[in-house]
């Protein structure tokens, strides 16, 4: 039984835009591994890929069928690839608040278990 192509597409826009909340998340997370200690980018790292493969899971279960192509993988990957490399120096000092604000956090709760 063959897969149409209009769920093809489907899926690979799904994988898609994946790609794309992954680099959204990306972005979040750099700001608290950047301002944080060794445990912290640690943790950011794991949170990272456990969320991405968690929505490959999803995506692989809700639009492909059960099954993960190579093509869906290419396209998470590639429109992760386009937002790291076009899109997030652009966006990063919208996070800049929030980079402040995470510094700020991880100061107090540094100074409080010390």
């Amino acid at each position: 039984m063959g897969v149409t192509i209009s769920a093809q597409t489907i899926s690979v826009t799904a994988a898609a835009l994946g790609g794309l909340c992954a680099g959204l998340l990306y972005d979040l997370l750099r700001a608290i591994r950047r301002g944080g200690s060794p445990t912290a980018g640690l943790v950011c790292d794991l949170v990272f890929c456990l969320c991405c493969t968690f929505l490959l899971f999803v995506i692989g279960m809700a639009f492909c069928e059960g099954r993960l192509g190579i093509w869906e993988c290419g396209a998470f990957l590639g429109l992760f690839a386009l937002y790291i490399t076009g899109v997030s120096p652009s966006v990063e000092p919208f996070f800049g608040n929030f980079k402040e604000k995470c510094k700020k956090r991880l100061k107090k709760e540094q100074q409080t278990t010390e």
